[in-house]
C-alpha cells in the first residue's frame, strides 16, 4: 500500500514536538507501507544528509520552501473574503498543489495523510483518495477567543475559529478522517462535526529505546527543568508563571533551588525573566535528554494550549519525576501520586517540588511508575499501530484483499 504523507514541518532532525511526532510516525509506518513524503522546509533544512536519512525509509521525498504567514500581505488581506482562514490562504503553496496532483496521478497512492491544519487544503485536490487529517488542534483557537482583549480582537479571533470549524466540517462531510492527540481535543471537534465523522484519538508517544534512564548520570540536587521553547506562547506563559509565582516560594525554603529552561528564545525578550535569582535559559542544547536526566524534577506549569505533552512522556521515559498542572498533563493517562504529582496553585506546586527535593523514595517510585507507563502505553510502536488501524479502516476493501493475496 502506497501512502502520500504531506508535512508542514520538515521532520528531521526531530527538534520540536511536531517534528518528533511526524518523524516517529513515518519511521513506524514505513515498516508496513511505501511512503512518499511531501514536506515543507525552512531555508536551513533539507540538507543532503537529512534528505538521505529520510530517503533511507521513505520511498520518495519531495521538498518545497516553507512559506511564512504575514497577516499584512495582500494575499492574507484578501483571505477575509475566503471561506478558508486567512493564514491558510496566505501560506497556500501552488508548488505543493502541483506535486500533489502529479504524485496522485502518476503513483498508485491509496491513502493521503496530511499532518496539521496548514496542510488541510491539499486534501481537496484528490477527493477520490481516502484521506486523514493528522493531529489537528482546535482548542487553541477557542482559547484565543476567550483570551482576546477588546471587542475587535475577539471578533477577529471568533472569525478565525468559525472559518476553521466550517472548513473542517466540510472535510468531515466528505469523509476525511481526523486524528487528535487527546479526548479533550476530540470533544472540541465533536461540537461541530457531522454525526458520521470519524475522529480518532492517537496520542503522542515517545521512543522508549532512545529515551531511557541512565544510572551513570549524576543528578543535580535542587535542579528543576522545563523543556519547551518560549517562542510558543503557552510555554512562555508557563515559564513566566513559574518564575514569578512559584520559584520565590521554593527559594524561600531552599535557596539552592535552580530553574533551567531549555529551547530557543527566538525574538522573545526574556531578559527580565533570566535576571531572576536561580533562573537559567540554556538556549538550544545538543541533548535535552541529558539535561532532563541531570535534573531532580521536571515541571510542567502549563495553563493553556491543547494536545498532549511530549515533554512529560520523555521525562517519564528518562526516569525524571514530574510535577504538572492538570492542564499540562491533559490527555495522558497519568495517575497522581503514582507516576506524577499534580499541582494547580503556586503553593501546591512549590510544596510538591519540595517533597521531591527531600524524599528520595518518592522520586524513585514516581520514576519507576512513569517509565512503566510509557513502555506499556506510549511507545511510538504502540501509537503508530493506532494510526495504522485507521488507515486500514478508511481504505477500500479491494485494496486490502489484493495486499493479502
Amino acid at each position: 500500500m502506497h501512502i502520500l504523507f504531506i508535512s508542514w514541518w520538515w521532520p528531521y532532525p526531530a527538534n520540536n514536538g511536531s517534528k518528533i511526532r511526524i518523524y516517529n510516525l513515518l519511521r513506524q509506518l514505513s515498516q508496513q507501507y511505501q511512503i512518499t513524503l511531501l514536506s515543507f522546509a525552512e531555508p536551513d533544512e533539507a540538507t543532503p544528509d537529512q534528505l538521505a536519512h529520510l530517503r533511507s525509509f521513505c520511498q520518495r521525498v519531495e521538498v518545497v520552501a516553507k512559506p511564512t504567514y504575514k497577516s499584512s500581505t495582500l494575499k492574507a488581506t484578501l483571505g477575509y473574503l475566503s471561506r478558508w482562514p486567512r493564514s491558510l490562504v496566505d501560506v497556500y503553496s501552488v508548488e505543493i498543489e502541483t506535486l500533489v496532483k502529479q504524485i496522485c496521478a502518476d503513483s498508485n497512492i491509496q491513502a493521503i495523510v496530511a499532518s496539521e491544519l496548514q496542510t488541510m487544503r491539499y486534501l481537496e485536490l484528490a477527493p477520490h483518495i481516502p484521506g486523514i487529517l493528522e493531529e489537528i488542534e482546535i482548542t487553541r483557537f477557542h482559547d484565543q477567543v476567550q483570551e482576546a482583549s477588546g471587542q475587535a480582537r475577539r471578533l477577529r479571533a471568533q472569525m478565525t475559529l468559525t472559518k476553521f470549524e466550517n472548513s473542517l466540517r466540510q472535510l468531515l462531510v466528505r469523509g476525511v478522517a481526523f486524528t487528535v492527540v487527546s479526548e479533550a481535543e476530540r470533544q472540541n471537534v465533536l461540537r461541530f462535526a457531522p454525526p458520521q465523522a470519524d475522529i480518532r484519538v492517537v496520542p503522542n508517544g515517545v521512543d522508549t529505546v532512545v529515551n531511557h534512564p541512565d544510572t551513570t548520570v549524576v543528578v543535580e540536587p535542587y535542579r528543576i527543568i522545563y523543556t519547551g521553547a518560549v517562542t510558543y506562547q503557552p510555554n512562555y506563559e508557563a515559564v513566566r508563571y513559574f518564575i514569578h509565582e512559584i520559584l520565590p516560594l521554593l527559594r524561600a525554603k531552599t535557596p539552592q533551588a535552580s530553574f533551567f529552561v531549555t529551547g530557543g528564545t527566538g525574538k522573545i525578550d526574556v531578559s527580565d525573566l533570566a535576571a531572576q535569582a536561580g533562573v537559567t535559559f540554556t538556549g538550544y542544547l545538543p541533548s535535552v535528554a541529558d539535561a532532563v536526566r541531570e535534573s531532580t524534577v521536571m515541571v510542567v506549569p502549563l495553563q493553556a494550549g491543547g494536545g498532549t505533552r511530549l515533554k512529560i512522556l520523555e521525562a517519564m521515559a528518562l526516569g525524571t519525576p514530574i510535577v504538572s498542572t492538570s492542564k499540562g498533563a491533559e490527555g495522558i493517562d497519568v495517575h497522581p501520586e503514582r507516576d506524577i504529582l499534580i499541582a494547580d496553585s503556586p503553593q501546591q506546586m512549590a510544596d510538591a517540588i519540595q517533597r521531591l527535593f527531600t524524599d528520595a523514595t518518592l522520586r524513585a517510585r514516581l520514576a519507576h511508575a512513569g517509565r512503566a507507563l510509557v513502555e506499556q502505553t506510549y511507545d511510538w510502536g504502540i501509537i503508530a499501530q493506532q494510526l495504522n488501524t485507521l488507515i486500514h479502516d478508511i481504505s477500500p476493501s479491494d485494496i486490502l484483499v489484493k495486499e493479502n493475496l
